[in-house]
C-alpha cells in the first residue's frame, strides 16, 4: 500500500514507531561496527554482540534483546488494552458475584488475554523492526513480512 493512500494519522504513528525502534530496517542490527559485512570475523562479532544482549531466566528460554523488549512492552500494553476492552462484560450478572467481584474477575481475565496477545505479537514483531531478521547478505529472512513483495520496506 502506498503511503499516499494512508490517512495522515496512520503515517504519523508509523513514523513514530520507525524512530523508536532503533536500527534501520533492512540493516543488520549488530553490523554497525563491522566494516566487512559477511566476513567470518564480522559475523562472529555480530553473534557475540547478540549473545551478550540476550536474556534468560528460570523457566524462560533465551531471547534476544528485541524479543525480550517486545515481550515486556507487548504484555503491559496488551494487558491494559485487554483490561479496558473486557470491563463492559462486568455488567453481565455472573451467579452470586457482587459488582466488585465481577469487575475484578473480568479485569483479571481481560488483562491476561490482552497481555498474552500483546506479548506474542510484539515479541515477534520488534525483532523485525530492529533489524534482527536480516540475513548475512542484508536481505530480509525468509518468512518475514518484509520479504513479501506486496509490503513496504518495513513489512507493512
Amino acid at each position: 500500500m502506498a503511503d499516499d493512500d494512508k490517512p495522515q494519522v496512520v503515517r504519523e504513528a508509523q513514523d513514530r514507531v520507525d524512530r523508536a525502534t532503533g536500527a534501520p530496517h533492512q540493516q543488520q542490527k549488530y553490523a554497525q561496527g563491522n566494516d566487512e559485512q559477511g566476513a567470518d570475523d564480522a559475523l562472529d562479532d555480530q553473534q557475540r554482540q547478540e549473545a551478550e544482549q540476550s536474556w534468560a531466566g528460570p523457566g524462560v528460554p533465551t531471547a534476544t534483546d528485541a524479543q525480550w523488549k517486545g515481550l515486556l512492552i507487548g504484555s503491559l500494553v496488551g494487558g491494559a488494552i485487554g483490561l479496558v476492552l473486557f470491563l463492559p462484560l462486568a455488567l453481565i450478572r455472573l451467579g452470586n458475584l457482587s459488582t466488585i467481584g465481577r469487575v475484578l474477575l473480568v479485569g483479571i481475565v481481560g488483562a491476561f488475554c490482552g497481555g498474552t496477545a500483546g506479548a506474542l505479537y510484539m515479541g515477534g514483531r520488534l525483532p523485525e523492526l530492529e533489524g534482527e531478521t536480516v540475513d548475512a547478505d542484508g536481505r530480509p529472512s525468509r518468512g518475514t513480512p518484509s520479504r513479501d513483495p506486496s509490503s513496504d520496506d518495513r513489512g507493512r
